[in-house]
Formats: structure tokens, C-alpha cells, sequence
């Protein structure tokens, strides 16, 4: 009889064993996919619209902005610390459409769902 207890122990044992490496194997997948999702998540930035402000001021409020000063208006550089390069950049619609002008010169109303994303060429 002590022969099949020390059997079951060990067989509980290996089971245990087996059943935590399967957990943490899986934690880790969680992590990873997350971390995922969280990498593409940062590529669009969306907010509402507040009467009286601008696209870009709003942006500025919301996240970390670097932006150049040009003829045309402003152009974002960077939100978040992901900075534009020569094939991607960060371009805003406001609900679902591209306005004609830079975003410091767009006027927001409450009813506006601004949408940055970052794109590639």
C-alpha cells in the first residue's frame, strides 16, 4: 500500500509541475499579446471635440505632441514619442473625413471626433 502512495505523490508531483509551466507559458502569451495590441493601439489617437478649440490644441492636451511650424500651419512630428519618418506619418480626420486645413487652423465642436493616425505611404 505505501508502494502506490508514493506513486500517486509522484504522479501528483509531475502533474503539478506540468500544470505550472502550462500557466506561466500562457501568462506569458497573454503579456505578449497585449503588449501587441497596445504597440497598435498607439498608432491612432482618437478624441471629442470642444467648442472654441483647435484639433492641435486638443491634441497638445491630451498627449505628448512634437510639431514643426510651417506656412501652411502645423505639422506633428511625433505624439506619444512616435515620431514620423520619410514613410510614415501621422495624419487626422475629423469624424471620418480629412479637412482642408492644418489642425491648428480646424475649429472643433463638441459633436467632432477627431482621429489620428499613423500611416505609411
Amino acid at each position: 500500500m505505501k508502494k502506490n502512495t508514493k506513486i500517486i505523490v509522484i504522479i501528483v508531483a509531475i502533474l503539478a509541475v506540468v500544470a505550472g509551466g502550462w500557466g506561466a507559458w500562457s501568462i506569458t502569451q497573454a503579456t505578449q499579446t497585449n503588449q501587441s495590441v497596445s504597440s497598435e493601439q498607439s498608432r491612432v489617437v482618437s478624441y471629442d471635440g470642444e467648442e472654441g478649440k483647435s484639433a492641435y490644441d486638443l491634441l497638445k492636451e491630451k498627449y505628448k505632441v512634437e510639431a514643426t511650424e510651417g506656412s501652411f500651419g502645423v505639422m506633428v512630428n511625433s505624439i506619444n514619442g512616435l515620431k514620423a519618418s520619410t514613410t510614415e506619418f501621422w495624419l487626422f480626420s475629423v469624424n471620418g473625413q480629412q479637412p482642408e486645413v492644418s489642425a491648428d487652423k480646424y475649429q472643433t465642436h463638441a459633436s467632432d471626433k477627431i482621429i489620428w493616425e499613423y500611416k505609411g505611404m
